[in-house]
């Protein structure tokens, strides 16, 4: 995997995108997303700035914390992404809970103004599944955006009231 220093842009960039993982989401965290931006994980798949709010906006009703332990850019040759390798180490809250530290491939397509218009977080750099993989993934793109829409029905997208 080749590296390679971040610009000071991308690295504004990276350094808002990293306060969502640290459980620190502001309006000023979400200001490099298009309104119709799309984040998808193992997890889920949200539509749109509100439901990516919401998502990134849930975490801290989840964890007590979380540490970025690595984040360093993939050099992927390609000039409309933004490829990090992150190890980021998350603490459930209720004391006897576990800790988990994943480290996730993270691409951020950019759209010619250096908006991002898609979020991808491979957990273990292992491809997301959907719809493009057949019947169950398919099955599993239905589920992660059913997860993502019960998350906005119950999370605020205003990083103000978490």
């Amino acid at each position: 995997m080749q590296t390679r220093q971040a610009t000071p842009k991308e690295q504004e960039l990276i350094d808002e995108v990293l306060s969502l993982y640290q459980l620190k989401p502001t309006d000023k965290s979400y200001c490099h997303y298009k309104p119709d931006a799309v984040f998808h994980d193992p997890v889920s798949i949200a539509q749109g700035l509100d439901s990516i709010k919401s998502q990134f906006n849930g975490m801290p009703k989840l964890f007590e914390r979380s540490d970025t332990q690595q984040c360093v850019v993939i050099d992927d040759g390609k000039p409309d992404t933004l490829a990090l390798n992150l190890t980021q180490h998350y603490v459930f809250k209720g004391g006897k809970t576990p800790e988990k530290t994943l480290n996730s491939k993270v691409t951020l397509k950019l759209d010619p103004q250096g908006m991002i218009e898609h979020h991808e977080e491979e957990w273990d750099h292992q491809p997301n599944k959907s719809a493009d993989d057949g019947f169950m993934g398919r099955l599993q793109e239905w589920r992660k955006k059913a997860d993502a829409k019960m998350v906005e029905a119950g999370v605020s997208s205003d990083p103000k009231k978490i």
